[in-house]
């Protein structure tokens, strides 16, 4: 071997360890250092994540909580605007606008991959706002389906799904205290709309109702959409629908769970205030009692987030959801009584809504980040299509079979529907202890 030849082999020895390239090695280290300031980007559970998570719950309250001041539109309707309508075709309206905001949350994956949280955010804003300006001059029901349903439906939908991703993404530690207070928007939504809706409407017109709505929607929302963004580069999938879920047991007994405790919530947001009017309640103090109710539920969602690693996110709406449904047939159904039908509306304010709160907070726990959107626009678009056909079925028994003034067969079908739900959370609670392809590998 001569002299230049062992210059070369000493050369190649000292340029890789084991088979390696040094120089690979520096690549792949520029790369993960690269990757690592990516990745890592601004801290979890402190700084902007706070700001994240309090217009997450601007944007819900908003979002959510019109759809529950509705139910104050929904007794109008029945009882003033469209009187001599049949109930199953004022249903539509509330059935199409619940429906679209759940379902329309599917659409967000694919938007947000093309605008970013904050357009995207931004965009929802602006067409949710153009459906309320837009119903506060219907006269006909159709008007409202189209309007109030599918336009504001789908621009809520949109910044719903973006205020339950985004704290996923900022938050760790306290990742279910921050999804499960950004879950109580819609109750504090009732707080602040109800007493405003139904202020316009009793010293002017339900059109001017709808415009003060469609103002302060539009600017709150519009000014919260600009402080949204994800803590590192977020990139949803591309798939409007993963179908895949559809095998994963575990993701199908959340769907579950959601759908069948739509139906019995619904019964209960739709038909109540109606009920309270019926047995003999002014029209202004109903609609004041779905602030008490709201009032209760914002205190139990709050109150959820924080127990829930202590007491565990799927024990709690397992045994609330049984309570709930002893609580429908056992005081709704029982009775006409102003004092005990308040009671029930205090205690299904503390006992109905815990899987609002926690649903959410399961999927972050055992689901990776790019999966959550994915997981709860599927979440939502299986209970909007649910309440699409079972709050029209709904309206048709208590037009046909109630004759628009008994709400027993109404109550059976939400108390049975929350009852059925303790069924897949009890089968979830098994299969979240075993392995989980598609489950975070750090659990």
């Amino acid at each position: 071997m001569n002299d230049n030849q062992a210059e070369t082999n000493s050369d190649s020895r000292s340029n890789s360890v084991n088979g390696t390239k040094i120089s690979d090695i520096v690549t792949t280290n520029e790369k993960s250092l690269e990757s690592n300031n990516i990745i890592d980007g601004p801290p979890k559970d402190q700084g902007y994540a706070w700001v994240i998570m309090a217009v997450s719950v601007i944007n819900t309250l908003f979002s959510f909580g019109s759809t529950n001041a509705f139910g104050v539109f929904q007794a109008y309707y029945l009882k003033v605007m469209f009187v001599d309508e049949p109930a199953d075709n004022i249903a539509w309206i509330s059935t199409v606008c619940i429906t679209c905001t759940l379902c329309g949350g599917l659409l967000a994956g694919p938007i947000i991959r093309t605008l970013g949280l904050r357009n995207s955010s931004l965009l929802g804003t602006l067409v949710a706002s153009i459906g309320l300006l837009l119903a506060s001059f219907a006269t006909k029901i159709w008007h409202l389906v189209l309007t109030q349903g599918v336009i504001f439906g789908l621009g809520s939908s949109i910044i719903v799904n973006i205020s339950l991703t985004a704290p996923s993404l900022w938050f760790d530690k306290y990742r279910n205290v921050a999804i499960g207070t950004v879950a109580t928007g819609g109750s504090m939504g009732s707080l602040v709309l109800v007493p405003i809706v139904t202020k316009f409407i009793s010293v002017s017109t339900i059109g001017w109702a709808f415009r003060a709505l469609c103002a302060i929607y539009f600017v709150c929302t519009g000014i919260c959409g600009f402080f949204v963004r994800p803590r590192v580069e977020y990139k949803p999938s591309t798939k409007i629908i993963d179908l895949s879920l559809l095998k994963d047991p575990a993701a199908i007994m959340i769907f579950l769970v959601g759908m069948f405790m739509q139906i019995g919530f619904n019964v209960v947001i739709l038909y109540f205030p109606s009920n309270l009017i019926d047995i003999g309640t002014a029209q202004a103090t109903a609609s004041n009692l779905i602030m008490v109710f709201a009032s209760f539920s914002l205190v139990s969602r709050i109150t959820l987030g924080y127990f829930s690693k202590t007491l565990g996110e799927i024990n709690i709406p397992l045994v609330f959801h049984f309570i709930t449904a002893i609580l429908l047939l056992a005081m709704w159904y029982l009775t006409s009584k102003f004092s005990v039908l308040l009671g029930f509306y205090i205690l299904f304010g503390v006992f109905g809504v815990s899987f609002f709160s926690l649903g959410p907070v399961i999927v972050a726990k055992y689901y990776p980040e790019d999966r959550v959107a994915q997981m709860n626009g599927l979440s939502y678009l299986l209970m909007g299509l649910t309440i699409f056909a079972f709050v029209p079925s709904t309206g048709v028994v208590f037009e046909k079979i109630g004759q628009r003034t008994s709400y027993k067969q109404v109550i059976l079908i939400g108390g049975i529907a929350y009852f059925l739900s303790v069924i897949p959370l009890v089968i979830l609670k098994i299969l979240v202890k075993r392995y989980n392809p598609n489950f975070k590998k750090d659990i």
